[in-house]
């Protein structure tokens, strides 16, 4: 079944009081995460798209957009998928998925493929049905910041207590393409997720060029280069931290640990990913001027591995 054709959207915010008021810095703040999700939409999608706001209207506080961009069934397109992630109540809304957190980015060669086979360059209006919008919902659902800008929107709308339901309709130009996908506020809960707090990451053969080990005991923490990028970190190989304490390790300005690193991670305001801690669980080997020498534990992790 082919999908009608669309250029606008539109969102309606009902008040349990029948005003028409939006306080503005909320409002501000709802039409900020829902353009995020608009132009995160496009980019995965490798589209070009041009929003406009058109005046707001009454009835309860209506926001109207219309989109345009270098081909009328790449917005439709668009449309439709952005009215199916704004309303279609998620299976799995508390965290993110682990599909979704190895696909951070969404930068990778499935992603590729996937768009390629979709041919969504080269889009006519009979290739836009059913069977496609739901390929690129689940394409874009992959994508973890359209999850967490959604999330941020509707725990926005939970907040402000006079929003009592929700909803978003398609349009073609002044005519209203389908009903209205309406979402009460009972319902809000269940797109918003649990935690900013990522699950923790472990990277394994991490080599750490060491700026400056701990030499006092105590959870200090240690410092060093990690992919070019200065990371602080705990370190817990007790048995390496003994050793440089001990002075069993001779230490130089050209000290290379291998390491088990487990890393903490967090999505800030901005919707990247930041690492909150870092802690080394093992220092497989470690390498002085070039020369290496692997720690006891070091050994039986690759004699297990």
């Amino acid at each position: 079944m082919n999908i009608s054709k669309s250029n606008k959207f539109q969102v309606h915010y009902y008040f349990s009081d029948n005003s028409h008021g939006f306080d503005a810095i909320v409002r501000n703040e709802c039409e900020k995460e829902l353009l995020n999700i608009f132009y995160e939409i496009a980019t995965t999608l490798d589209l070009k798209l041009l929003v406009q706001s058109e005046p707001p209207k009454d009835g309860g506080f209506i926001d109207i957009w219309k989109f345009i961009g270098d081909n009328p069934n790449q917005v439709t397109l668009i449309v439709s998928a952005i009215a199916i992630i704004l309303s279609r109540k998620p299976v799995e809304n508390k965290k993110l998925t682990q599909l979704q957190i190895e696909n951070l980015e969404l930068e990778n060669e499935l992603k590729r493929n996937e768009l390629k086979e979709l041919h969504l360059k080269s889009l006519n209006e009979e290739n836009i049905d059913e069977k496609l919008i739901k390929r690129v919902v689940e394409l874009l659902s992959l994508n973890y910041k359209i999850i967490w800008r959604r999330s941020n929107f509707y725990k926005k709308i939970s907040t402000y207590k006079r929003i009592n339901k929700f909803s978003s309709q398609r349009f073609l130009d002044e005519n209203q393409i389908g009903s209205d996908r309406l979402v009460s506020r009972g319902d809000f809960y269940n797109f918003v997720l649990s935690s900013d707090d990522l699950p923790e990451m472990e990277i394994e053969e991490a080599k750490i060029d060491l700026i400056s080990p701990v030499l006092k005991s105590g959870n200090f923490l240690w410092k060093g280069f990690l992919n070019n990028e200065i990371v602080s970190f705990q370190m817990q190989d007790n048995s390496f931290k003994s050793m440089i304490q001990n002075g069993e390790i001779i230490l130089n300005n050209k000290v290379l640990i291998n390491t088990i690193i487990v890393q903490n991670r967090k999505i800030d305001e901005n919707g990247h990913i930041k690492i909150t801690k870092s802690f080394v669980k093992l220092v497989i080997d470690y390498s002085i001027n070039g020369q290496k020498h692997i720690t006891k534990d070091g050994q039986t992790y690759l004699d297990n591995k």
